[in-house]
């Protein structure tokens, strides 16, 4: 027990006993400096120094971006930042979704291809969130109430004259053929925009127009168009001259369509063809 003391001792002398560090010139070995201290004195010092560098360290880690860096620390998604972005990038994809089908349902609508299921897809738009009210309605609603904003739009004939074929979309004929005498002006139905005025192989001279309320007003078989596509054009102005053009076409006249919210209606129910 007392050997044990005694090492235990020496121990603790020898931390207290202070050292001299000297620093001699290499050249002549004359004394330049000299430090005193003691293993205690250093071992606290050095103790001190780690201390402080790990804390800064820390800091430097807790307070910076430099932390996210560092595999495994945190959750990316509790950042603030990060959610605002995924919340944009959500609503960004739901808008590009609707525009990517309601542009399908246009393309369909203007080469004379809709089909049922593009109907159905467009009706699916309606449940997205934040989509331009523009571009696609967001209402669930039924035939009536769907349309029932057009009652009030003040429609003008496109042209005069008799029916000869009516809306039967049964049989994919989606408008109403117009039979009128030769050179007789095609008129808007609405104030809009020519979003196409060109020829197709089967309706010939065609222009469609986009009106308010999302609506697209179409008149084919022309034989002049007098507008061209992105001219702005008044309700009752003049379009197009009745004509016999395209392969669909048996004689002179207007087949002219109608199209809400991506659906075909029956013009007849809105506008007066006498």
């Amino acid at each position: 027990m007392s050997d044990g003391l005694t090492v235990k001792k020496s121990f603790w002398e020898r931390l207290k006993d202070t050292y001299r560090i000297s620093i001699l010139d290499d050249e002549n070995l004359e004394e330049v400096g000299s430090y005193s201290l003691s293993l205690l004195s250093f071992y606290i010092f050095v103790s001190v120094i780690a201390l402080l560098i790990s804390f800064l360290v820390i800091a430097f880690i807790v307070f910076t971006p430099v932390k996210r860096l560092i595999p495994g620390y945190g959750d990316i998604t509790d950042n603030k930042k990060f959610i605002e972005l995924s919340k944009k990038v959500e609503g960004l994809e739901s808008e590009i979704q609707a525009y990517d089908v309601y542009t399908e349902g246009l393309k369909n609508l203007l080469t004379g291809g809709v089909h049922n299921s593009s109907v159905e897809k467009l009706d699916s738009v309606a449940a997205l969130k934040n989509v331009r009210p523009e571009l696609v309605n967001p209402t669930d609603m039924s035939e009536s109430n769907r349309t029932r904003e057009l009652n009030f739009l003040p429609f003008a004939t496109p042209v005069s004259g008799g029916i000869s074929a009516r809306f039967q979309p049964s049989i994919r004929h989606y408008g109403i053929d117009i039979v009128s005498s030769s050179n007789t002006p095609v008129k808007s139905v609405l104030d809009g925009m020519v979003i196409s005025a060109e020829q197709s192989i089967s309706g010939g001279n065609t222009v469609y127009i986009q009106h308010q309320k999302n609506l697209v007003s179409v008149y084919k078989h022309n034989s002049v168009l007098l507008v061209k596509t992105g001219d702005i054009v008044r309700a009752g102005q003049a379009i197009a001259i009745i004509g016999n053009s395209g392969e669909m076409s048996t004689g002179p006249h207007l087949h002219f369509e109608m199209w809400y919210d991506g659906k075909y209606v029956n013009p007849e129910n809105y506008v007066s063809f006498n």
